[in-house]
């Protein structure tokens, strides 16, 4: 009989192990989202500033990133390739920079 409260002990201390392994991980995670400062995946698909204004003549965007109010730029054109960065509420250029080709 000793044998058998034995292991029902262990198994009911095992049970509440996980059990609270499971609601710290659920906390945890809840803290973490709410100490982040990035913005909801529908807060960065919302409408901004047009871009096509800082392009140059013949240069086509091959990748956008959204990040914390940030809007970057790959852009490929005349040989070269460029990454822009914008503020995405004002749309003004905060820097741009372009990678000088490698001989081939």
């Amino acid at each position: 009989m000793q044998e058998m409260q034995r292991k029902i002990r262990k198994m009911v201390f095992w049970s509440i192990m996980v059990m609270v392994l499971g609601i710290s991980s659920v906390i945890g995670v809840l803290i973490y989202k709410s100490m982040t400062k990035k913005e909801s995946a529908a807060v960065a698909a919302a409408p901004s500033a047009p871009v096509t204004h800082v392009l140059k003549a013949g240069e086509q965007v091959r990748t956008m990133l959204v990040e914390n109010g940030i809007v970057y730029l790959l852009v490929d054109g005349k040989g070269m390739t460029s990454v822009i960065q914008i503020d995405k509420k004002s749309g003004a250029i905060d820097r741009r920079v372009e990678f000088i080709p490698q001989g081939k």
